[in-house]
């Protein structure tokens, strides 16, 4: 039996392996904030006395104990985003009143709007907003979300598709990367983020087609004038998650280039999302887990009626019950999400008598970012599932110089028994699923049945911090507005990252706190501590906000608490906890790894490689 020495980057990519002192801070980091990640899994919200607690059947691979030989569980789901199916689709149970066609679907899944019967381009239509036990149409509808340039795009797989001058797909960029990982990259070097954006975006492009140049410009965050946001913890202008490359689900090449996908940016499509709802499936209810539509409505974490958080819900559920004396579970390392291979049998390539001898279209399909096969360090074996990051459905050079004149779009695929030319990247994306893979160890009791979660919430509902960061990248990201087809209000705020405010010994710096507290009868702010004592907070402003919390489809009403924070000198290094205390009330529990102390020394983190 043995730990985890530490959490691995995703698929183990090493972007730095160029810069040894480098990669190992980005290490360090990664390992840090997959560490709060999974602190934050474990304890659940406690310090929000709603529903219930304490989820403590999600280990933390750092300080358990892991029998050798243990296997991994793949948990897969469909890529293609099913609410778009349930909402819009034919032959859905309950019935929706729009019954668009699969064409339909697919292009509205591409582009975020679709043809009508008259020929008008069209977005998403209204869908219920009561979803449990089943979407409402009789009640109230809103505007259909998440909201972004491709926030629809919710199953954690988001994909950008170029087209020739004839309209014709030529190349489609799928990607699964987590956003958290390229904000820890940014953060210890936006030369290196700049030059991978520009390596994965020309991959593989056949001679002729315009290659796309990235400059770390291109990717910072920026104010309204224009002018670079500084971030506190680095000295460096901070990042931008919706830059010119990452925006959208068209790539333009050639003039006036933008556009592709590079890490999911839908609000609900991060890794922290992702393992605390593998922390709230650990739960067991005694409604049973044999639906996992009533299970996620019974344990309200997630988003009904996707393909991927109902599934892996359901999945993790069933593994902690899966023997009588209970298992517990955590997502094994490297954690992360990843595309599987496709179908290829669905696809036919064109008679073209210059195609290469044994050419087949799995050619087509170039894995960019990631890895085919991993080996799982517990149990000595390949993982069951692949580790592809970054893929490209393109023609390959080969087969140009030999001759073939066709494109992705004259490849046939079928899909329900009818096979058409690929019009559409999301054809693609019916033929391949999005995956994580799960580590299941004995437990020393089974979990016990606890009720479904209730909505009913207590009168001394403790404070509940959600998100902090430093003050002056919060108010340049809530100034952003966000484009999304439908045109709903949106902020950049949303699309940030939920990961530990970075603070340095002897530091004095103003932070944003996004919250759900009260204020006392008099005005009296809530007052943010730390259990040890080393940092000091002092409460400056309480106003309220409006945004998709990072890991949330939809937009709600939290207050912003600005605080200024003193850090002592020789306070404790690494992951804090804090304390949100409204006024007259006692400290709860503290909400996990919220802050990242580091030393003054640190230069990695500063300006060392300038």
């Amino acid at each position: 039996m043995s730990t985890l020495k530490s959490f691995s980057t995703p698929a183990n990519i090493q972007d730095l392996s160029n810069a040894p002192a480098m990669q190992q801070q980005l290490n360090e980091l990664w390992n840090t904030n997959v560490n709060a990640f999974t602190r934050q899994a474990i304890i659940g919200n406690p310090w929000n006395s709603i529903g219930n607690s304490n989820q403590n059947y999600y280990y933390n691979a750092l300080q358990t104990d892991i029998p050798q030989g243990t296997s991994d569980v793949p948990v897969n789901w469909t890529a293609f985003p099913n609410r778009i199916n349930q909402y819009l689709g034919q032959n859905q149970t309950p019935p929706n009143p729009y019954n668009l066609t699969q064409e339909q679907l697919w292009e509205l899944a591409d582009t975020g709007f679709y043809t009508d019967n008259s020929g008008n381009q069209v977005s998403f239509p209204e869908i219920p907003s009561a979803l449990c036990p089943q979407p409402d149409w009789s009640g109230l509808l809103r505007p259909y979300g998440p909201y972004g340039p491709r926030g629809w795009q919710d199953e954690y797989c988001e994909w950008s598709v170029t087209r020739d001058a004839q309209g014709k797909i030529t190349r489609v960029d799928f990607a699964c990367e987590n956003p958290e990982y390229w904000y820890s990259l940014w953060h210890i070097s936006p030369e290196t983020a700049a030059q991978v954006y520009q390596d994965t975006l020309n991959s593989g492009l056949a001679q002729g087609i315009p290659q796309i140049t990235v400059t770390v410009e291109d990717l910072q965050l920026t104010d309204g004038s224009g002018n670079p946001v500084i971030d506190p913890a680095t000295g460096k202008p901070a990042y931008n998650p919706f830059n010119k490359w990452n925006n959208g689900p068209v790539s333009i090449r050639g003039d006036k280039a933008s556009g592709g996908a590079m890490h999911l940016t839908s609000t609900p499509n991060t890794l922290q999302t992702e393992m605390g709802l593998a922390g709230a499936a650990t739960v067991q209810r005694k409604s049973g887990n044999n639906d996992p539509q009533a299970l996620i409505c019974c344990s309200q974490y997630g988003q009904p009626f996707r393909h991927s958080d109902p599934h892996i819900g359901q999945s993790v559920n069933e593994v902690v019950s899966a023997v009588d004396t209970g298992l517990m579970v955590s997502l094994a390392d490297p954690v992360g999400l990843y595309i599987q291979m496709p179908d290829f049998s669905v696809f036919q390539l064109p008679n073209d008598p210059n195609l290469p001898e044994g050419a087949t279209v799995g050619d087509c399909w170039q894995i960019v970012r990631g890895s085919e096969t991993l080996i799982n360090p517990f149990s000595g074996e390949p993982f069951n599932g692949t580790f592809i990051l970054h893929a490209v459905f393109q023609i390959p050079q080969s087969w140009i110089e030999a001759g073939v004149e066709f494109t992705v779009g004259d490849i046939l695929v079928t899909f329900g028994g009818k096979q058409s030319p690929i019009n559409w990247g999301a054809q693609i994306v019916e033929t391949f699923q999005i995956g994580l893979f799960a580590l299941p160890i004995p437990s020393a009791a089974p979990a016990p049945q606890l009720d479904c979660v209730t909505n009913t919430a207590p009168s001394d509902t403790q404070a509940q911090p959600i998100q902090m960061m430093a003050a002056d990248l919060w108010n340049a990201y809530y100034g952003t507005p966000v484009y999304n087809p439908v045109d709903f209000p949106m902020n950049l705020a949303s699309n940030t990252v939920i990961m530990p405010a970075t603070v340095m010994q002897g530091q004095s710096v103003e932070l944003a706190l996004t919250c759900l507290v009260t204020s006392g009868p008099n005005g009296e702010l809530p007052q943010v501590r730390v259990p040890e004592g080393d940092i000091s907070f002092t409460s400056i402003s309480l106003t309220d906000v409006t945004y998709a919390a990072p890991g949330n489809s939809y937009p709600s009403t939290f207050q912003l608490l600005m605080v200024g924070a003193n850090i002592d000198a020789g306070a404790e290094l690494g992951l804090r906890n804090i304390n949100l205390i409204n006024f007259g009330q006692t400290p709860g529990e503290p909400a996990p790894a919220f802050l990242n102390v580091v030393s003054s020394t640190d230069k990695p983190l500063l300006q060392m490689y300038d």
